[in-house]
């Protein structure tokens, strides 16, 4: 097989090496985007250090690969996925979105969430994940993964003919819904600088960075320019402003997991992915997301018996993409030498 499998996102790149069809992921490696020119660098840089002959790969990336063109939202690596193969004389080489990776990964838990408690807590271990909110899964419902990261991801999971299949879209750049009037304040406050204030504009690193500012201008205090991971950190000590900015990203999160799974029908459960979860999680209780979650009025229902997880493991996304190259429902998207 040799098979490189690469998690690219718009920070980080996570590398892994599979020698054998039957051979576990090993020889990983995680950098950073802004260390490489672009995206070839990168890769034979970690080829180089870990001396591997490669002959297929299969990479997520946090973009839509729907098009020969691979452009990255929250990144400046930008090519070709035909230019991509010739480069690297590959035999096979597939792209996909890097949550549908994400769903790829969590397949075999997918299959197997039941209704038995004891089974669903050995999963979840097995699996490293955590219980956010408990709930009931229907089983072959479909699961949705969705996570703020540089960016923010949403895909949704099914079995088809007994092969998962990820459904891909860019529900990120779905439209931001106020769900309170604090909320309707900073729409508003983000209008002025954007004609178009998507979730992601919110939900996500630089999201963090919106919010802060917002709340600074409410309390009428210097933003000072600081950056996500600064501003979590003075929110996981308890800084007023910091705290305040953190609580609202979970709340508005709430009412954007909500609506996916209505309109998705995400009834087996749903999965936190991405970065920042698991560094803030300790604020999620203490924000509103679990009302805005459940304000869905006549739906209630609907989506209180939903199960919500979070993932802690940094290698789903290069676990999924090694499933995508053998996987029958991708073998579209596989370009070849052969």
């Amino acid at each position: 097989m040799k098979l490189l499998v690469a998690d690219i996102g718009g920070t980080n790149a996570r590398f892994a090496y599979k020698e054998k069809n039957n051979s576990d992921l090993n020889n990983f490696a995680y950098l950073k985007c802004s260390d490489y020119e672009n995206i070839y660098d990168a890769i034979e840089h970690y080829q180089q250090k870990n001396n591997l002959e490669i002959e297929n790969m299969s990479i997520a990336v946090a973009s839509t690969t729907k098009k020969n063109d691979i452009k990255f939202t929250n990144n400046h690596w930008n090519f070709k996925q035909s230019d991509f193969l010739k480069y690297f004389n590959l035999n096979k080489l597939i792209f996909v979105n890097d949550f549908v990776a994400q769903c790829l990964s969590l397949a075999s838990f997918y299959k197997d969430i039941s209704k038995n408690r004891t089974l669903n807590e050995k999963l979840l271990n097995d699996y490293y994940l955590k219980t956010i909110k408990s709930g009931t899964p229907i089983k072959n419902a479909p699961l949705l993964v969705t996570g703020p990261g540089t960016g923010l991801g949403v895909c949704t999971l099914l079995n088809i003919n007994n092969y998962p299949l990820a459904i891909e879209g860019e529900g990120g750049h779905s439209s931001f819904a106020p769900n309170s009037d604090l909320e309707i304040e900073l729409l508003q406050h983000l209008r002025k600088k954007y004609d178009h204030v998507s979730n992601e504009r919110i939900v996500s690193g630089s999201g963090i960075e919106e919010i802060y500012e917002f709340i600074c201008f409410k309390n009428k205090s210097p933003s000072e320019n600081l950056k996500a991971p600064i501003i979590g950190e003075n929110a996981i000590r308890g800084e007023h402003k910091a705290y305040e900015t953190i609580k609202l990203f979970f709340s508005i999160f709430g009412t954007i997991i909500s609506s996916v799974i209505l309109i998705n029908g995400a009834q087996s459960g749903v999965v936190i992915a991405g970065g920042i979860t698991p560094k803030l999680q300790t604020i999620i209780n203490k924000s509103d997301f679990e009302l805005n979650l459940l304000n869905k009025g006549r739906r209630y229902d609907y989506v209180k018996t939903v199960p919500i997880w979070l993932t802690e493991n940094n290698n789903n996304g290069l676990i999924g993409a090694s499933k995508a190259i053998v996987n029958p429902h991708y073998m579209s998207k596989i370009l070849s030498n052969q």
